[in-house]
């Protein structure tokens, strides 16, 4: 019989579904503290567009770096307020970039002249703060992964209230505004392997620092510049420690891992370039292999299978204990097509490989695809257009992690109803 989980969250790490029902309540009550507007400014084409940075961390650091150079280049932007749940960081931020500073975002959202909202928090506030946002009326640049793995039902609730409320939302899916990533869609299309069926590829690396984070401040301690409650959002309530502060990546109770916090940077671009949705299955294994003598919570090795309806299987695989390379691939009925890639920036080249006939080598480049992503982002906020990695997209992918990750989790299969939206175990 299949276990129902509507709302992702029957997971074996330590907090129970009690808590998690009464972590899901703090996070309504989160949403309900942001002003709600119905009927927000429409940007022309000529108007500054004033942008909010909600987590001004590495990533969140990052962008704010890509919008400065944008309006070095004459993009009609202005960086005008800024939040974070350290306040030194914050400080750091707002002394930088000369915004406004808020201890809290609700108080961000509140900004009259804040238009756009670039989200960089830990996976677990993405979809709690990027809802608030969308309902005051701003329009949003989302980090990846778009939630947190326990999530689906606040992620569907996020897809559609973007819908109901007409606003824009760039989830950080950035290969989507790869010109050479769209380039290997354009040869599928064209016939250059058939119908593919099959794709393999992997994310290697040798080293646990993307997950034990950098500590700056052995010594912080909740109180004015360590805000522990908004960093917890609709988490369990544990007690306060430096290492789940900072290092929040290895704690399953914030991230997932090598399929929540790796994986969007190598399964995206396979489904944009070959348009799949849903998957209709997804299976997977792995563990903590190697890296299991402190308190790391999420695998170091990870490996996932998602069938689609389209009769295709996205293979994905990883460890972080061995950095050596292998060129993914993609294999369909006519051919194949092999890929030279830095995931962050592009395709260097593709080689295709007929069953019949010679194969051919195509030279492919990298981009900023970043800064392609928020001019895409920008361009929409102005139009009202689509942007190439919108809020649907975003759940789509979404919920093919969230079935990988629970599947790993529960030991089981996990299956996917499109009609009630809903991740199904068995």
């Amino acid at each position: 019989m299949n276990h129902r989980l509507s709302d992702c969250a029957e997971s074996p790490s330590p907090f129970t579904r009690r808590a998690f029902i009464r972590s899901t309540a703090r996070g309504a009550a989160l949403l309900s503290a942001v002003p709600y507007v119905a009927s927000p400014t429409v940007l022309g084409a000529n108007d500054r567009i004033g942008v909010g940075f909600i987590g001004v961390g590495g990533r969140g650091m990052s962008h704010v770096a890509t919008v400065q150079k944008l309006i070095q280049d004459g993009e009609r932007l202005a960086i005008v307020a800024a939040s974070d749940t350290y306040g030194h960081r914050l400080d750091e931020a707002c002394r930088i970039t000369g915004a406004r500073k808020y201890r809290r975002y609700p108080d961000l959202l509140a900004d009259p002249e804040v238009q756009v909202v670039c989200v960089a928090t830990p996976d677990r506030l993405h979809v709690p703060q990027a809802l608030a946002a969308i309902r005051a009326g701003k329009d949003v640049y989302c980090e990846k992964p778009m939630g947190h793995w326990t999530q689906t039902a606040l992620s569907r609730e996020f897809y559609h209230e973007t819908q109901r409320l007409k606003r824009i939302v760039q989830i950080g899916n950035q290969a989507n505004s790869s010109p050479e990533w769209r380039m290997v869609g354009d040869h599928i299309r064209q016939g250059a392997i058939g119908r593919p069926q099959l794709v393999l590829a992997g994310f290697y690396r040798d080293g646990d620092w993307g997950e034990r984070m950098p500590i700056p401040d052995r010594t912080a301690q909740p109180g004015p510049d360590v805000d522990w409650d908004g960093f917890l959002g609709d988490a369990p309530k544990v007690p306060f420690t430096v290492d789940r502060f900072f290092s929040w990546r290895k704690y399953l109770d914030y991230a997932g891992g090598p399929c929540t916090d790796l994986f969007p940077h190598v399964y995206t671009p396979f489904v944009s370039l070959l348009g799949l949705k849903f998957p209709s299955l997804a299976v997977a294994s792995g563990g903590l292999f190697k890296y299991d003598t402190y308190d790391r919570e999420v695998p170091d090795t990870f490996n996932m299978c998602l069938d689609y309806p389209q009769k295709l299987s996205v293979v994905m695989v990883c460890t972080l204990a061995n950095e050596y390379q292998t060129d993914p691939c993609i294999r369909g009925d006519e051919g194949s097509i092999v890929l030279q890639t830095d995931w962050s920036s592009g395709v260097d080249s593709l080689t295709i490989i007929p069953k019949k006939g010679e194969r051919q080598q195509i030279k492919g480049g990298r981009s900023d695809t970043t800064r392609a992503h928020w001019q895409n982002f920008l361009h929409c906020v102005r139009t009202r257009e689509k942007p190439v990695s919108d809020v649907e997209f975003g759940f789509q992918v979404q919920v093919a992690l969230n079935m990988a990750m629970l599947a790993f989790l529960e030991k089981k299969v996990a299956r996917f109803d499109v009609a009630k939206e809903e991740i199904l175990l068995g």
